[in-house]
């Protein structure tokens, strides 16, 4: 059994662009920011328990952090994890009806 703490470690939030909101809209599909190390069997049971909603399948991308200038000092973002979490068609997850 899944406990609660687990699943916050899992799923640390939403990610909302354009690409993403693009995404949610027309092919059903949840753009989440994880953990590194999280697997996509635990981003599905995580997203099963927490939302309670039926997901299809699951894709994980590597985002690399991002090389800033701040004067003459260069700042690195930090490395992260996106989620890719495809819904089945009769399942949707809208915050201001639910």
């Amino acid at each position: 059994m899944i406990n609660q703490e687990f699943l916050f470690q899992t799923i640390f939030s939403f990610h909302i662009s354009e690409k993403s909101n693009g995404c949610k809209g027309k092919n059903n599909i949840l753009v989440l920011k994880v953990s590194k190390n999280s697997t996509k069997r635990e981003i599905k049971l995580s997203v099963i328990k927490m939302f309670q909603l039926k997901v299809r399948k699951v894709n994980i991308l590597n985002v690399k952090g991002k090389k800033k200038r701040k004067g003459k000092d260069i700042i690195i973002k930090k490395n992260w994890k996106k989620a890719y979490v495809f819904l089945q068609p009769n399942q949707n997850l809208d915050f201001l009806n639910n």
